[in-house]
């Protein structure tokens, strides 16, 4: 299989299953103690949305999704201030049974890929800004921190840390 094709446009049947591998993700954070996402957040209802507007890529095997990730154009919430060469990777999933293969670094790969493709030159992203090991696994991806964003006492959001990776142009000179 080319890079190209590691996923494909989700289709509205394809929500229900990325409710699940969601659900299925929260619930072993919590096992593990990580604070990142809580079960039952999302609904199949809000996902077929989602879908409906082309925000949602998918992987599947043998009819089963493994991996997801959802790009955006705008994220208010996060990145109130914007910026029209940016676009936003969220929902960012893969199966714990396909854990440890690569996956996820690929799905990375390939969202930023298809930010550039599209015209944009930064990719922004988030996660819970106390869970450590993904913050620096974005660090580690080439990501640089852009601050905190708090929501409030009345939140139930936790505290998420900001990322952006500008693209790499390529220098057209030879040597």
């Amino acid at each position: 299989m080319r890079e190209t094709d590691l996923l494909h446009l989700a289709t509205a049947e394809a929500a229900s299953g990325i409710v699940e591998l969601r659900d299925s993700l929260a619930h072993w954070q919590q096992q593990k103690l990580i604070q990142q996402w809580v079960p039952g957040e999302w609904t199949v209802g809000q996902v077929a949305e989602q879908i409906s507007r082309n925000e949602w890529w998918i992987r599947e095997v043998d009819r089963k999704i493994i991996a997801t990730v959802r790009i955006v154009v705008t994220d208010h919430l996060i990145w109130p201030e914007g910026d029209p060469q940016a676009a936003y990777i969220h929902g960012l999933m893969v199966d714990r049974s396909h854990s440890g293969q690569g996956i996820g670094k690929r799905v990375l790969a390939w969202a930023e890929g298809a930010i550039y493709a599209k015209g944009y030159s930064v990719s922004r992203l988030d996660c819970v800004a106390s869970n450590v090991p993904l913050c620096q696994y974005y660090v580690g991806q080439g990501y640089s921190e852009r601050g905190v964003v708090e929501f409030g006492h009345d939140s139930h959001w936790f505290p998420v840390r900001r990322f952006e990776k500008r693209e790499l142009k390529k220098n057209s000179s030879e040597f």
